[in-house]
């Protein structure tokens, strides 16, 4: 999927005084001091979306933490925000955290995204979300969002993945159900929940039936071609008081 070029950004060329505005919006007009553009190098038309680059300084921060942003020059989207600031002592809970992250995607247009593992780490936690159409969870469209659990805010973004995949797709009509599916799977697998899932295959997507469960006390992921009913792809779901991921 590196290689791919990014199919959720419009056409469209901007220019760094475009991308300047774009930044500035993104995080917050009234929230920035300065601005200082600059250059990521010679080879940033080699990149995946080659973007524009800048420090944001905002107000009542110290100005070695400013905030870094990226631009990209088609379509002037925001690819990715980290804010550096220190963070305090946690005072909100993981699942409030995410209602804030939620709500930002929602403020920034991104309206369809839903929550699916997170990692917790010296007093943040970064969410990953992925798109929905048509009750497919989309896992190509990745966004994560970095939330501080002293204010609960939004400390970092990336939506670089978004963009390099998101559009809209015309799903294949599965050639088995859900039922022939399960059939497929390993006699000890015990099942909690199943859905549709859209995941990535090397430079392809394959539609399959999301099947997660228990074998053996551990906690697995199967996933299941809509068309042949070949298992397409296992993972292992890993739980610690960090958070959720999966390999």
């Amino acid at each position: 999927m590196i290689n791919r070029k990014p199919v959720g950004l419009p056409n469209n060329t901007v220019s760094m005084d475009e991308a300047q505005r774009a930044a500035v919006e993104f995080f917050g007009e009234d929230k920035v001091q300065e601005v200082e553009p600059f250059e990521l190098g010679e080879d940033v038309q080699e990149l995946r979306i080659p973007a524009y680059t800048f420090h944001l300084y905002p107000n009542n921060q110290q100005r070695d933490l400013a905030v870094y942003t990226g631009v990209s020059q088609q379509g002037g989207k925001v690819l990715w925000m980290a804010n550096p600031r220190p963070i305090d002592n946690p005072q909100i809970s993981v699942e409030k955290a995410e209602q804030h992250a939620l709500n930002y995607l929602n403020k920034k247009g991104f309206d369809s995204m839903e929550p699916n593992y997170s990692l917790q780490n010296d007093g943040y936690v970064i969410f990953n979300f992925a798109n929905k159409q048509d009750d497919v969870t989309i896992y190509p469209d990745l966004i994560k969002v970095k939330v501080a659990l002293d204010t609960g805010e939004v400390v970092g973004f990336d939506a670089s993945a978004y963009y390099l995949n998101h559009q809209d797709r015309n799903f294949e009509t599965p050639a088995i159900n859900v039922d022939e599916a399960r059939a497929n799977l390993r006699t000890k697998f015990n099942i909690d929940s199943e859905r549709l899932a859209l995941i990535p295959k090397g430079k392809e997507e394959v539609l399959c039936y999301e099947f997660k469960g228990k074998q053996n006390e551990g906690d697995f992921i199967i996933y299941i071609n809509v068309v042949n009913g070949k298992e397409e792809q296992i993972l292992q779901v890993i739980q610690n008081e960090n958070g959720t991921l999966t390999f």
